[in-house]
């Protein structure tokens, strides 16, 4: 049996990065960029009001003038005016670019406006610079504005689409399987005997899965069958880049699986691990002609296979895609706990903050692995290393937040 940080070590040390594609902007949402995007002008591409009302020049201010004649009406989108006497003004809308001589801009509200002629109001703080978003004060042409390895949200892809960038590089979304085993499970909308429970793993992991951005995801489930079991193993390893199973993998009689595995050439890396929950953990590579496969067989107990999701196979999956690994927080315990080494325990919690902005971590228990009902009321797990048997209230320790 190895520790947890074995664990993460051998699977980090045998993924490799998926290559990229270019994809239509439209499809890039939650995707990893693979390339760096540098802006293509100085942005704004000119000095721009900022507001409506009237653009000048301050020196005529400070001469002492507080009227000024109307020269022309300067709109967003249309050709910039000139300012040919600085004792005019152009009325001018927001976002309409200044003329070259204007360096102030008075707001429509500071202004009485009558028969073409604008008023500054008595006392209307104005300088030098007043109104106006400078050219290339938000970035300046050819600097990088995104880096690769990066996670597109609504922010970057707004950047990238003021950029130009109708298509981006970005890294090939891995096809992933989740497999269920087991003839005590039936489907959703099936009533079980009494012998039998409905599957719940597979669509937990696949939520959890598009959650995080992965949605190449397709669902299977195989009976307690080994020549069945062989055959969709082979299947699997030819056609996905990440399988994910759950259950089959222990020691019962009926479970096929890692014997399945090995038979469609995946290569075991590990077995076992010095945790609570998820013990049985199984982890292997299929090589293969393009590009190997990685096989994370997970327990069968919702418990164990939805913390493992979370600590092992997404921080995995995010490496595969080019993005730097997400790392845990660190949170205050709420409330002392007390367990038995020499495993790490992985402690569903659920979480608040103080008056002070800290984090707090309530322990939240489960009765069993098989407890998933519990889990519906946690934010996340932390992670109790095996070298104490007593925490206290006020303990920093790390945290996951599930992805829902």
């Amino acid at each position: 049996m190895i520790t947890v940080e074995e664990a993460q070590n051998r699977i980090a040390e045998t993924i490799e990065v998926l290559p990229k594609e270019r994809v239509p902007i439209e499809q890039s949402l939650g995707r990893v960029l693979r390339e760096t995007l540098h802006a293509d002008r100085d942005a704004p591409p000119f000095n721009r009001s900022t507001f409506d009302g009237i653009a000048l020049n301050y020196a005529a201010i400070e001469s002492g003038q507080d009227a000024f004649p109307i020269a022309g009406t300067a709109f967003a989108g249309s050709p910039k005016l000139e300012l040919n006497d600085l004792n005019s003004c152009v009325e001018i809308m927001t976002g309409a670019p200044l003329p070259d001589a204007a360096d102030c801009v008075v707001k429509v509200e500071d202004l009485e406006i009558e028969s073409g002629t604008a008023r500054i109001k008595n006392g209307t703080p104005l300088s030098t610079g007043h109104g106006v978003h400078p050219k290339g004060s938000d970035c300046q042409k050819g600097e990088a504005l995104l880096g690769s390895g990066r996670k597109l949200s609504a922010k970057e892809l707004s950047i990238a689409a003021s950029l130009g960038k109708a298509k981006l590089f970005l890294s090939a979304q891995p096809s992933i399987a989740i497999v269920t085993t087991g003839d005590e499970l039936v489907a959703v909308d099936e009533t079980p005997l009494p012998n039998q429970i409905r599957r719940s793993n597979d669509l937990a992991l696949e939520t959890a899965l598009r959650s995080a951005g992965f949605d190449r995801c397709q669902r299977f489930h195989i009976s307690d069958d080994r020549s069945k079991s062989e055959a969709l193993a082979r299947k699997l390893v030819e056609r996905f880049d990440v399988i994910i199973l759950a259950g089959g993998v222990s020691k019962g009689k009926r479970d096929f699986l890692p014997e399945a595995l090995e038979a469609a050439g995946v290569r075991k890396e590990f077995q076992w691990v010095a945790q609570r929950p998820g013990k049985p953990l199984w982890f292997g590579i299929a090589e293969r002609d393009d590009s190997p496969g990685y096989v994370f067989a997970l327990p069968g107990n919702p418990v164990s296979c939805f913390t493992c999701l979370h600590r092992y196979v997404l921080p995995a999956l995010e490496r595969m895609s080019g993005l730097a690994e997400s790392v845990a927080s660190p949170i205050r315990l709420s409330a002392g706990y007390e367990f038995k080494p020499p495993l790490t325990l992985f402690l569903p919690v659920r979480t608040r903050v103080d008056g002070q902005g800290r984090n707090w971590a309530e322990p939240l228990p489960f009765n069993t692995s098989g407890d998933y009902i519990s889990v519906a009321s946690t934010q996340g797990f932390v992670e109790l290393p095996p070298d104490r048997t007593r925490f206290e209230e006020g303990d920093v320790v790390p945290f996951r937040l599930w992805r829902t």
